[in-house]
C-alpha cells in the first residue's frame, strides 16, 4: 500500500450544502504519474477500443480512494478516472488512476474530458503524435488543455504541479462553459434525431445526454439510450467533441 498522500482533515467531507472545493485536480506525481498501454493510433482510433480494454475492479477503485485520503464521499462527487485515458492509450495500472472530482469548480472532471476527446481527434487525424499527447495530459492535463483546446473556463489559471487544491481563478465574474458544442451547428454534421429519440439509418451513432456517442453493435446501452444528435461516423462524433464510453 502506497502512503496517503493527504489526510481527510485537509480534504473535508462534502455535503450537499458545502461540496469540499479541495479536491486534488491534477494527480500526484508519487502516487499516479500515469502509465501506458499502447501507442498504436492504429488500436485506440478503432471505434469501440476502449470497451475492449477497460478494466478497474471497484476493490481497485476503493484503493486509490484511500491512497488518495478520500475516506468518505457522497454519490456522484468522483470518479476514478485514467489520467492518460484509454482512448489516448492509457493502461487501467493504478499508477494511472487517481480520484477526480466532477463537482470543484471551474476545472473538474467533464473539463477533462473536453481535453481527453480532443486529442483523441488531433491523434486520429494525423496532427499529433500519440506519445506527444499522452506525456502532455500525464505531465499536467491543466497546461496542455490550455495549449490544445484554448483558455481554461471560468477564467481558471494553470494548476501547478504538487498543488492540492482547487485552481486560482481571475477575479472576473464565472460564466459557465458548455461541454460539448452545441449540435444545432451545420458545421458540427450533427443530424438531429427521430421523435422518439432514435437515429436515422444514415446516422446511427447516437449522442446521449451527457455528451457520450454510443455505436449500434457492441454497445448494451445503444438501444435504451435518447439520442439528442446524431452522425454518420464515430469520427464524425469525435470531431464534434463528443466521446465514446471509457
Amino acid at each position: 500500500m502506497r502512503p496517503l498522500l493527504l489526510s481527510l482533515a485537509l480534504f473535508g467531507v462534502a455535503s450537499a450544502q458545502s461540496y469540499n472545493m479541495q479536491a486534488p485536480i491534477l494527480p500526484d506525481p508519487k502516487l499516479s504519474p500515469g502509465d501506458v498501454l499502447t501507442t498504436d493510433t492504429k488500436v485506440i482510433c478503432k471505434p469501440g477500443y476502449t470497451q475492449t480494454v477497460r478494466n478497474v475492479p471497484q476493490a481497485l477503485k476503493e484503493q486509490i480512494y484511500r491512497e488518495y485520503g478520500i475516506t468518505h464521499r457522497e454519490s456522484g462527487e468522483y470518479e476514478i478516472d485514467h489520467i492518460i485515458s484509454l482512448e489516448l492509450g492509457g493502461s487501467n495500472s493504478a499508477r494511472n488512476l487517481y480520484p477526480e472530482s466532477f463537482q470543484t469548480k471551474p476545472l473538474n472532471a467533464h473539463v477533462k474530458d473536453m481535453l481527453e476527446n480532443k486529442l483523441h481527434a488531433l491523434i486520429c487525424s494525423g496532427q499529433l503524435d500519440v506519445r506527444v499527447a499522452q506525456q502532455a495530459i500525464a505531465s499536467n492535463w491543466t497546461a496542455a488543455y490550455v495549449k490544445y483546446v484554448g483558455p481554461l473556463p471560468g477564467g481558471a489559471s494553470v494548476v501547478n504541479p504538487g498543488s492540492t487544491g482547487a485552481p486560482t481563478t481571475v477575479p472576473t465574474p464565472v460564466t459557465p462553459a458548455p461541454t460539448r458544442p452545441p449540435v444545432s451547428s451545420p458545421a458540427s454534421g450533427a443530424v438531429p434525431p427521430l421523435a422518439d429519440g432514435s437515429c436515422p439509418a444514415s446516422a446511427p451513432i447516437k449522442v446521449s445526454r451527457s455528451g457520450i456517442y454510443h455505436l449500434p453493435t457492441g454497445d448494451a446501452n445503444y438501444n435504451r439510450t435518447k439520442a439528442k444528435a446524431c452522425f454518420a461516423t464515430p469520427a464524425a462524433a469525435q470531431a464534434a467533441g463528443y466521446r465514446g464510453i471509457k
